[in-house]
C-alpha cells in the first residue's frame, strides 16, 4: 500500500473514532461529552492539515520542493497531459 493512502486510512479510522466516541459518551450523558465534541471538531481540521504537512516534508525528503504537487492523482493526471 501506497504511503499517501495508509496516511488518509489513519486519518479517517481517528476521525470515526473520535466522533463515534463522543457519540456514545453524549448518549451516556458524560460531564466531559462536549469537551470531547470540541476536540473532535477541531481534530477534523487539525489532522487534515498536519497530514497534508507530513505529504510536504515527504516530497522535500524524495528531493522535489517544498510546494511542489503533494498529491499523486494529481502527478498523474499531468503525466497523461504531457504524454498527449
Amino acid at each position: 500500500m501506497n504511503f499517501k493512502r495508509i496516511l488518509a486510512l489513519i486519518a479517517i479510522i481517528l476521525l470515526v473514532l473520535m466522533y463515534v466516541s463522543s457519540f456514545i459518551l453524549a448518549l451516556m450523558n458524560h460531564p466531559d461529552s462536549g469537551k470531547l465534541l470540541m476536540a473532535s471538531i477541531v481534530c477534523t481540521v487539525f489532522v487534515p492539515v498536519l497530514i497534508h504537512l507530513f505529504l510536504m516534508m515527504n516530497n522535500v525528503r524524495k528531493g522535489k520542493g517544498l510546494y511542489d504537487e503533494t498529491y499523486s492523482y494529481k502527478e498523474d493526471g499531468d503525466r497523461q497531459k504531457n504524454e498527449q
